[in-house]
């Protein structure tokens, strides 16, 4: 039976702060401290089927899709560095990248994702505006791979 009077403390659940996100472009590991922004999702396509005595259209998943946004400030040139070559030499720039979070105030452990063949939409080269901001940039990407490396342990 179910502890129905157990209810969920404010301390468990998850700073976004204590987030660290990691690339890894042709072997090299990249720290992204200038991450400010990151979403990930799966999205399912879904088929309609309709058969006869049901008046109840149904759905059957027959594929996902990985997709997401970073952000971040730009404080270095890695973008240009390593997603430029692209229009060079024809190669294009996928890598993985590694997500870990932990709140050591959270009984809830921690729990790293990894994404393999991340694929940016664009490349961010510079975004400013004659005010009082900070260079900084967001865009979206693929990725077609995904392992939970470590999953949260849950409140127990």
């Amino acid at each position: 039976m179910a502890d129905l009077d157990h209810l969920l403390s404010g301390r468990d659940t998850i700073s976004t702060k204590d987030a660290k996100v990691f690339l890894n472009i042709n072997g090299r590991i990249i720290n992204m401290i200038e991450c400010n922004k990151l979403t990930i999702k799966m999205e399912k396509n879904k088929e309609d089927v309709q058969v006869l005595g049901n008046h109840w259209k149904m759905k059957k998943t027959t594929s996902v899709e990985g997709t997401g946004t970073l952000g971040g400030y730009i404080i270095n040139s890695n973008w240009l560095k390593y997603g430029v070559p692209y229009t060079q030499q024809g190669g294009d720039l996928y890598f993985e990248l590694t997500l870990t979070i932990h709140d050591p105030t959270s009984k809830t452990g921690t729990q790293t994702v990894l994404l393999k063949n991340v694929n940016l939409d664009d490349i961010p080269v510079v975004d400013f505006e004659a005010d009082d901001g900070v260079m900084d940039y967001e865009t979206d990407f693929t990725f077609e791979g995904f392992e939970l490396v470590e999953e949260f342990d849950g409140i127990k």
